[in-house]
């Protein structure tokens, strides 16, 4: 039995369809693929104000979720050796700032606490643990801070107030731990001030002048 010959232009059609076939399929395949791919979320905000210490030491952040104001403090009515303010912005969650005095600040944020380090510049490194302060409206804890100039003089005061055993605890101006100290801006000296308290309005250091107490909120005092 014999065959009728193919004929080669019909050959070659086929052989050209299956090509184009087998390059549909596979470009069908590429966005499937693409969209497999994971997409990055930006972490959750976290806003507040936030208070704690360490020792003798007072630690105060207060944030907007994208900037941060925090200070440390060591001062009572008679002695102070230790005031510092730092300000930087909040990445991820994380804090990382060294303020002009050479110390550092890393944190990581939380809902319900900021926890980190302090090193100074000596190298002396303390880890701090400042609570979410909740109830603003009658809880007195948070960063106080007053700028002010008296006779030609700059001054940067600064305040922390905090539960002394932590959430939820002794509440009430008897038992709050508080810390302060006045910095002279130009000199970088220290000087000792008055304890605040829920019902200060001003502050006044005898030989400076009155200080009027801003409460920070979400990195603004």
């Amino acid at each position: 039995m014999t065959h009728p010959e193919r004929s080669p232009v019909l050959i070659g059609a086929l052989i050209m369809l299956l090509a184009a076939c087998g390059g549909t399929a596979s470009s069908a395949t590429t966005p499937a693929a693409s969209s497999a791919a994971p997409v990055a979320t930006a972490a959750a905000l976290v806003r507040g104000e936030f208070a704690g210490h360490t020792g003798a030491m007072g630690v105060a952040l207060s944030t907007n979720g994208k900037q941060v104001v925090a200070y440390i403090c060591n001062g009572t009515p008679k002695s102070v050796t230790l005031a510092q303010w730092f300000s930087g912005p909040v990445t991820d969650g994380r804090i990382a700032i060294t303020n002009p005095h050479g110390t550092h600040l890393a944190a990581i944020v939380t809902a319900k606490a900021i926890t980190g380090t302090i090193t100074l510049k000596n190298g002396s490194t303390t880890a701090f643990t400042a609570n979410l302060v909740t109830n603003l409206a009658t809880n007195p804890y948070g960063l106080y801070r007053s700028e002010e100039t008296f006779h030609g003089t700059q001054y940067l005061a600064g305040w922390i107030i905090s539960d002394p055993q932590g959430p939820g605890c002794c509440m009430g101006v008897s038992h709050d731990r508080i810390e302060g100290g006045i910095l002279v801006v130009k000199t970088g000296a220290l000087i000792p001030s008055p304890m605040l308290t829920t019902n200060t309005a001003s502050v006044t250091v005898p030989g400076v002048g009155t200080f009027t107490p801003a409460r920070c909120v979400q990195s603004e005092c």
